[in-house]
């Protein structure tokens, strides 16, 4: 795999890293800041340790984007009934999760829609 920079890489732990940066480290040449720590660094090969299999290494190139791809399904939108459904859920006298707790959501949902109309 080559490393290149400004690119994204999955690691053998299935987290995804990058932007990736060259450093001026002979041994340790590509490295990603990260609010977790300074920095983490990688050889040419993408290798995070040269003792053994670590689950930072590298193992492919990813592709990250702020926009969907242009065959990805559009994204389910909110609704006002949806909106009323969800504040509702935070108040003590609903218990959320089950299926009658939710119905009641949505039917009180229901009637703050009836009386919007008025």
């Amino acid at each position: 795999m080559k490393i290149e920079a400004g690119k994204y890489y999955r690691t053998r732990g299935g987290d995804v890293v990058g932007p990736m940066t060259q450093s001026t480290d002979k041994r340790y040449p590509w490295t990603v800041f990260s609010e977790i720590v300074s920095s983490l660094r990688w050889t040419t090969g993408g290798d995070y340790s040269y003792a053994a299999q670590h689950p930072q290494d590298l193992i492919s190139e990813v592709y990250v984007s702020d926009t969907l791809p242009a065959d990805a399904p559009a994204p389910e939108a909110k609704t006002l009934r949806d909106e009323f459904a969800m504040r509702l859920m935070d108040r003590d006298a609903f218990a959320v999760g089950y299926k009658d707790e939710a119905e009641q959501l949505y039917r009180a949902a229901d009637a703050m829609m009836e009386a919007r109309k008025k």
